[in-house]
């Protein structure tokens, strides 16, 4: 089975080689977990490795995204290319007659269309909470059903980000929810993200694999720990 790598030392050992091809991915968890961070790491450590990538962001401006993970060590003149950075919104607003447009509409013509002259193999989408919004989903269960097909026909490894409105650390990981609609249960893979106290003022970072088909992996919480790049570590006491 062909994977994708995350670069992330210690999370590809985790998932037996990393990501299967053509998985989709949830990456939840409530603000300040670093989702954003995480998923633009995978697509820039593979875009050095010439494997295209496109971040289509419905919440955060381009310059205001580039501002921030280049702030981070991501330089984006350093992947030759290989890594597009679609500012949905913005361009929508920059589009005559756009505003009749819906935005599920949109979002497909914009992924669809850049396919064809970017053949991208990598997908991020932040955020279905955002598109939900802006789509005005009157049956959100169904409707990311459909969009979650229609993303398997794209036939790329997708990354869909998800707002959590709380943090889960507390809850017993077996009865926990990790999505607002059912949506765990549609996609292939969920990535679990929290921020968990550490003694009696700090606070950890940490990630759990809930399920990941294709791959024999550890269900429990890590050590999420990003110093000039992320590594997953074992949770010390």
């Amino acid at each position: 089975m062909k994977r994708v790598l995350t670069n992330v030392e210690g999370l590809d050992e985790l998932l037996g080689g990393g990501i299967p091809e053509g998985n989709i991915v949830l990456v939840s968890g409530a603000p300040g977990t670093m989702k954003t961070s995480l998923t633009y790491h995978i697509l820039h450590t593979n875009a050095l490795d010439r494997l295209r990538g496109l971040y289509i962001s419905l919440e955060q401006g381009r310059a205001s995204l580039l501002d921030h993970t280049e702030g981070l060590g991501y330089r984006h003149d350093a992947v030759s290319g290989n890594l597009s950075l679609l500012d949905l919104a913005t361009l929508r607003k920059k589009m005559v007659g756009s505003s009749e447009q819906p935005w599920m509409d949109l979002f497909k013509l914009y992924a669809q269309g850049i396919r064809k002259s970017f053949d991208y193999r990598l997908l991020v989408l932040d955020s279905l909470d955002a598109l939900e919004i802006l789509a005005k989903f009157r049956d959100p269960r169904r409707e990311m059903f459909s969009l979650i097909r229609w993303l398997r026909d794209l036939q790329c490894t997708a990354f869909l980000l998800g707002e959590l409105p709380t943090d889960v650390s507390g809850a017993d990981p077996r009865r926990a929810a990790f999505a607002k609609h059912k949506e765990d249960y549609l996609v292939d893979g969920i990535l679990h993200l929290r921020l968990a106290r550490q003694g009696d003022f700090g606070m950890q970072r940490q990630l759990r694999v809930v399920k990941m088909r294709g791959s024999r992996h550890d269900t429990g919480y890590q050590a999420l720990v990003f110093d000039n790049g992320f590594k997953v570590t074992r949770i010390l006491a």
